[in-house]
């Protein structure tokens, strides 16, 4: 990280870091008890898209947040001392647990994985998959697509192709949900490894492992295919990221196969690529990629993209173009079919999005972007010589705004941006981890998401079947 060209986001952050959290932390608390009091709308009435609130809430056993906030502070106050020493099995272990702490905190839900899997209104996928083989899907998809339920005539097939997997290990829909939690879960190993390629700072990688785990928008949704999205786009930065440390052919060939997977999952993240871009030219201002590995960066992962392109459209007469252009069309057409217009999601959707994302996780970020920009002289002009964490930000905030006014998803957004909101994880473990004995504060901040995550799922129907 270069910090002699412009200060770093911790040099230009003021003493006042423990008073300043403490402040978030209160207003978090301000703003879940609009939502206990069901006086904050997911979504908006006038943009006819909302989450409904249950009228009446259930209770919970007391057991399960006592063991929930008992797993969280193994996670931070003994796993965040091991991770330093002993990061591997660290690593599976807090795995392990994140991954029983999604299941707790989900079980809050009045809704069992099963039946959220088995519906066809709430998820749509499992259907077409015992229905159809997977040559059929991808060899007749766009005629099959319109005779798919809801929400599958209008993703790409992917996600149908991911239950049809399942169902090798299993033909229970209960056990699909787990297996669906359990792959979401594998994205979080993946932003460790992004956190270590950036940051090289075991403490801000495993705090952005748990932030991870325990993102609201994630969690209220489990077992929709959404959670998993966000693994695919991950997948694709982390080899970016190794390309760039190792200078290796291969993970560019990895990385054109894994862009393949992720449009044929779900194209929307694409648009992170943003990010990347950004995260190129602090490469290029620090001397890390030379012309050769520019070159290699932009003609190995095409040639990897069109090869896997090619022997899905011979193998299977798949055309990934097609089918793209197939469900772009669908979405425009279905916010002309719902009469949701364009600029009242201009607001609506951040609205919804500072919940989706974490009350704690926006209020850092708004935070630290200010803090970028009140302090933008110091900057200079030349973006190659920030540092990468502020390059991170920017990225994240020009990537950010441009979803929004694309307007595409016109709400619906905690679901639809779960891939956005993973992301936005990233600085505020690195925000945290810098401050000294931080472990108090960060339990605060992920105490506050398990909290806010639970009454969500108490309170309101955001996957009804």
């Amino acid at each position: 990280m270069n910090t002699k060209s412009s200060p770093s986001l911790i040099q230009l952050a003021n003493s006042n870091s423990l008073a300043l959290i403490l402040t978030f932390f209160v207003i978090n608390i301000l703003l879940i008890y609009l939502i206990y009091s069901k006086n904050f709308v997911f979504g908006s009435v006038p943009g006819n898209q909302s989450y409904p609130y249950f009228k009446t809430i259930t209770s919970i056993p007391q057991w399960i947040p006592l063991v929930v906030f008992v797993l969280l502070g193994l996670l931070v106050f003994i796993g965040s001392k091991l991770i330093l020493s002993y990061e591997k099995v660290t690593l599976f272990g807090c795995f392990l647990i994140g991954f029983v702490n999604q299941i707790l905190i989900h079980n809050v839900y009045r809704l069992s994985l099963g039946t959220i899997v088995l519906s066809d209104i709430a998820n749509s996928f499992y259907t077409p998959a015992m229905q159809y083989s997977p040559v059929e899907i991808l060899s007749r998809y766009i005629h099959l697509a319109q005779n798919f339920p809801l929400h599958a005539k209008s993703n790409m097939p992917g996600k149908i192709l991911l239950f049809q997997l399942f169902e090798f290990f299993t033909s229970s829909p209960q056990m699909m949900g787990y297996l669906v939690i359990l792959i979401s879960t594998l994205g979080g190993l993946l932003l460790y490894g992004i956190c270590m390629k950036l940051f090289h700072d075991r403490l801000v990688a495993f705090y952005a492992f748990i932030l991870y785990a325990l993102i609201p928008g994630k969690l209220v949704f489990f077992p929709i295919l959404n959670t998993v999205t966000p693994l695919f786009i991950l997948l694709c930065l982390y080899l970016f990221l190794v390309y760039i440390e190792r200078k290796q052919f291969l993970f560019l060939w990895l990385l054109g196969g894994a862009l393949y997977l992720l449009v044929l999952f779900e194209p929307t993240p694409l648009v992170t690529g943003i990010m990347f871009f950004g995260i190129l030219v602090n490469a290029i201002g620090e001397s890390r990629i030379s012309k050769k590995d520019l070159w290699a960066l932009l003609i190995i992962p095409t040639l990897g993209f069109l090869g896997v392109y090619l022997l899905f459209y011979v193998l299977f007469s798949f055309n990934l173009l097609q089918a793209f252009q197939y469900i772009m069309k669908d979405a425009v057409n279905f916010n002309l079919r719902a009469h949701r217009g364009y600029w009242i999601w201009l607001i609506e959707n951040p609205k919804e999005f500072f919940y989706a994302a974490g009350i704690p996780t926006m209020i850092i970020f708004v935070y630290l972007t200010s803090l970028i920009f009140s302090h933008w002289k110091t900057l200079k002009f030349n973006i190659t010589r920030w540092s990468i964490e502020i390059v991170f930000i920017l990225s994240l905030l020009a990537t950010f705004c441009v979803v929004l006014l694309l307007g595409i998803n016109r709400g619906e957004i905690t679901r639809l941006w779960i891939y956005l909101a993973v992301l936005f994880q990233v600085p505020v473990a690195f925000f945290i981890a810098k401050i000294a004995k931080s472990k108090v504060l960060f339990f605060f901040v992920a105490s506050t998401l398990v909290v806010q995550s639970i009454i969500s799922l108490q309170t309101v129907g955001f996957v009804i079947p």
